[in-house]
């Protein structure tokens, strides 16, 4: 018998590694949001690719959690300001648990498909 996956159990597991990812990627240094979708993709090899739409919410629940410090910056007269968003300290202690998690499960994961005891 084939059990049906469970949405919100799914899109937890994708919310966490994207919380991950834009934490982790933000470490390296503030950037904006077009910058942050391309650098994502770049730095996982299409693996997180992200939409505008995604992107959004989740900076979205960063920044309400106290995890991303945003500035609004203009670089260029004549252009919009573009919003920078950088991490808190807060935002650091996250992004050292959930890397800390995600070895632990991704050395677990190894071991299960390289059939390791």
């Amino acid at each position: 018998m084939m059990m049906a996956r469970r949405p919100d159990v799914v899109s937890e597991l994708r919310r966490g590694a994207l919380e991950l990812a834009l934490l982790a990627f933000l470490d390296r240094g503030p950037s904006f949001s077009g910058a942050i979708l391309d650098g994502l993709a770049a730095a996982t090899n299409g693996g997180m690719a992200l939409t505008e739409g995604s992107l959004y919410p989740a900076l979205g629940r960063l920044e309400k959690n106290g995890m991303l410090d945003p500035e609004w910056r203009k670089e260029v007269e004549g252009r919009r300001a573009r919003k920078y968003y950088s991490l808190t300290e807060a935002g650091r202690e996250r992004l050292e648990q959930l890397s800390a998690a995600w070895a632990e499960l991704a050395d677990g994961m190894q071991k299960l498909i390289g059939g390791e005891d």
